[in-house]
């Protein structure tokens, strides 16, 4: 990590004991942008500390189709509807998919880890339009617009729209247990969101990639345990013309992934 970045982190820890801080701009993570080529923005929550800093972050307030990342309370509302459980199966009936991967039976968790779009529109389908608007301003994500035409795909294109902070208000309220819902069913998906485990750290996070939107864009979202301390994050990173699609989709994560690292929250493995 740079000089001025670790100073200006230094002063914000201090500056917690003293008084609430504004959202902090950290400028230099500009370089890791540009590094990647890429246009985008990073929101990083200091729980502990109680301080948002990232890049970007007037960006961080637009807001943009959730996509994949509505996987997240999407499997909150089929554990806490009784619509399925972790290990309920989901059964594949032959028809083409987009990815070979999703042409298989599979349980909740299975299609929660390689993001199987077919089964999560089962289970909005299961759920309905009444219910689907309930538990979603029950959650207050974003602001979504669901209705009997497109209740099983509104978070893929159409109105729906979320921003950064609304990204991690969501999350903060489920990693805290403080949703109005059972409390298992939110420790379930928490459990299904294990992304990666380092040496000395644990992320848990979806993507997600709104590919049928004119923001053509992908997410990286989640949150950061370390030995003593939690950060949550809100990647959204937008497409470019000249970038190779086939490898586009990963950029979000590394660069979600050298940001911490530049910021100290995580170590190299």
């Amino acid at each position: 990590m740079n000089r001025r970045v670790g100073l200006i982190l230094a002063v914000i820890s201090f500056g917690m004991n003293c008084f609430a801080t504004q959202p902090i701009e950290i400028h230099e993570l500009k370089s890791i942008f540009d590094k990647f080529k890429v246009e985008g923005s990073i929101l990083i929550y200091n729980q502990n500390d109680n301080i948002y800093s990232g890049y970007n972050l007037e960006r961080c307030n637009m807001a943009f189709c959730p996509a994949s990342t509505f996987k997240i309370p999407n499997t909150l509302i089929a554990l806490e509807s009784g619509i399925a459980t972790a290990e309920t199966v989901f059964k594949w009936h032959g028809e083409k998919r987009h990815f070979a991967t999703w042409e298989k039976d599979m349980t909740l968790k299975e299609a929660f880890k390689i993001s199987a779009v077919p089964v999560y529109q089962e289970i909005a389908r299961r759920v309905g339009v009444e219910k689907m608007k309930y538990y979603t301003q029950l959650f207050d994500y974003g602001n979504l617009d669901i209705n009997a035409d497109n209740v099983d795909k509104f978070w893929l294109e159409g109105n729906s729209t979320i921003s950064q902070y609304q990204q991690i208000y969501f999350l903060k309220q489920l990693y805290n247990l403080e949703l109005p819902v059972n409390e298992e069913s939110m420790k379930q998906v928490k459990k299904m969101m294990q992304f990666k485990v380092g040496n000395d750290y644990t992320i848990s996070g979806k993507t997600g990639w709104a590919v049928r939107q004119k923001e053509n864009v992908t997410w990286f979202v989640g949150y950061v345990e370390t030995k003593d301390r939690v950060y949550f994050f809100a990647t959204n990173v937008a497409s470019n013309e000249n970038k190779d699609i086939k490898t586009f989709g990963q950029i979000r994560i590394e660069l979600t992934m050298e940001v911490l690292r530049e910021l100290n929250i995580i170590t190299n493995d």
